[in-house]
């Protein structure tokens, strides 16, 4: 009798023994599982950052434009405080390119948005939208507060000596500028901005033109 129990008692503890080394084991696989669903999160959301970034100017590119763009406008539209939207534009930039070469013109594009984005408020939202054409979104800034940083940035660009390879360059910007309107829809705001850039390329350019 006393034989039996110690026999079920040693089974006891073995079988105690082989189950805290399975629960070790368990939990060592869920710490490694834990440390890599870690690192793919990281992973997925460098590669979500990379994606929204313009490579050559490190700005923020279209694709995040339209994301911000998509909460900015439900922003403004829940509690109706003003959102003003720019578009930037190089002026002459294809003759940038042929005369000095297409380095230079994304050596322009380079230093031109940088320049812009430095410029600009913490609050406000700078991007690469193509090209050699930038926007901006202002929320809580009317059109004329807008206006008058826009013209700070363009005067600072008119007046800026800017060289490549010791040729001095002059660069000037043309800008579209429009406030968001009751009723507008992003799109709606945008082309009024994009036809504002246009009338400011027909009146002589280096210029912001508000609509």
């Amino acid at each position: 009798f006393p034989y039996t129990t110690l026999f079920r008692s040693q089974q006891t503890d073995h079988a105690q023994q082989a189950l805290a080394e399975q629960l070790q084991t368990l939990g060592a696989k869920i710490k490694t599982m834990e440390v890599e669903a870690e690192k793919n999160r990281t992973t997925l959301e460098n590669h979500r950052q990379k994606a929204l970034r313009d490579p050559l100017t490190e700005l923020p590119n279209r694709e995040a434009y339209n994301e911000r763009a998509q909460a900015e406008v439900q922003r403004w539209q829940r509690y109706g405080r003003p959102l003003t939207i720019a578009i930037f534009d190089i002026d002459h930039f294809k003759k940038i390119n042929d005369t000095y070469g297409h380095q230079a013109g994304d050596r322009v594009i380079k230093v031109i948005g940088r320049s812009i984005a430095t410029r600009l408020r913490e609050v406000d939202f700078f991007c690469r939208y193509g090209g050699e054409e930038f926007v901006a979104l202002m929320p809580e800034t009317d059109s004329q507060t807008a206006l008058a940083v826009l013209e700070k940035i363009r005067e600072a660009i008119a007046s800026a000596a800017f060289n490549y390879k010791d040729q001095p360059m002059s660069i000037t910007l043309s800008v579209g500028v429009t406030e968001f309107k009751t009723g507008d829809m992003l799109d709606m705001a945008f082309d009024r901005a994009d036809q504002a850039l246009y009338t400011a390329k027909s009146l002589g350019r280096n210029r912001c033109q508000l609509v």
